[in-house]
């Protein structure tokens, strides 16, 4: 599997972002984890990839 790029980082944690004010946290919360699953299964931990899904999702990586 290729890694994700920031950019597809930020555009899917955008849709977290999105769906956490227009349907709740936990609708957020899910595709935020769902986003966190891509990445590891893709190798995408470094600090950069972390601190991009955190700034687009508004969750913590560490949740």
């Amino acid at each position: 599997m290729a890694r994700l790029t920031e950019e597809e980082i930020r555009t899917a944690g955008k849709a977290a972002h999105d769906a956490y004010y227009e349907d709740g946290y936990w609708t957020g919360r899910e595709i935020a984890d769902q986003l966190k699953g891509e990445m590891v299964r893709n190798g995408n931990t470094s600090s950069d990839d972390k601190y991009a899904f955190q700034e687009s999702t508004s969750y913590s990586w560490d949740d």
